[in-house]
């Protein structure tokens, strides 16, 4: 299953998916508010992002979960409230935080990230977006033209409050769901300090790290999809 970060939709990752179905099935879900699932931003929050999610788990063969960015805090989510149809978490430049933690908090403390200063954040709409003249330096310094042109086209505003929520964790649950980590060590938008942090913390069984910037999903696709292959045991 590959989940996408803040802004975007399962069409970001259009190049990896196909790369990955030579091994197995793959899941791209959109998560609630785009795609052909519009939703007021008040409502999505993370319970009902992992609500909608979960649908798509496999309990009978459990999922391997890739996740980018913001919704780190969503695989997490998904780890500990059912943890018997997820294989692994695959953190791909991704907020990978211990319990009472969010996303929010460790974003401002992000004093490295460029994009910070960037960030809308509309308190009454409940949502947030990045300035389009930030999208290049911030999230696609290594990307084709053409890439950048589809994302101009498809990134959205993004409900703010997920990244309110705290994580909840337990070692009995999440704590028995095998994690691993990516470092993105161009990333922009998730520093290479602050991802440093993150796996300190979180001390994920296996990381690796792609010479890429924070979307390497279109930059370098096919080394992303062998260090998830490799993680995955694949």
């Amino acid at each position: 299953m590959l989940i996408h970060g803040s802004w975007h939709g399962a069409w970001c990752w259009f190049k990896v998916a196909p790369l990955l179905r030579s091994f197995g099935q793959v899941v791209v879900p959109n998560l609630p508010g785009r795609g052909r699932d519009p939703a007021r931003p008040h409502f999505v929050t993370l319970g009902r992002m992992v609500r909608s999610v979960a649908k798509l788990l496999d309990r009978r063969e459990p999922t391997t979960i890739v996740v980018h960015s913001r919704y780190g805090v969503l695989a997490t989510a998904l780890a500990e409230a059912h943890p018997e149809a997820v294989r692994r978490v695959i953190y791909l430049a991704s907020f990978m935080l211990p319990n009472g933690q969010c996303v929010a908090e460790r974003f401002a403390g992000d004093l490295d990230s460029f994009i910070g200063p960037h960030v809308e954040v509309d308190r009454l709409g409940a949502w947030d977006r990045l300035a389009p003249a930030a999208y290049v330096e911030g999230l696609y310094a290594d990307c084709a033209a053409e890439d950048i042109a589809l994302a101009e086209a498809l990134l959205c505003k993004e409900p703010s409050l997920p990244a309110l929520a705290r994580v909840r964790t337990t070692a009995e649950r999440h704590g028995r769901v095998p994690s691993a980590y990516i470092k993105l060590t161009r990333d922009r938008a998730v520093s290479p300090r602050l991802q440093d942090q993150l796996i300190e913390a979180g001390r994920p069984e296996r990381v690796e790290s792609i010479d890429a910037s924070h979307s390497a999903y279109f930059s370098q696709p096919e080394a992303l999809a062998r260090a998830i292959r490799r993680m995955d045991g694949r």
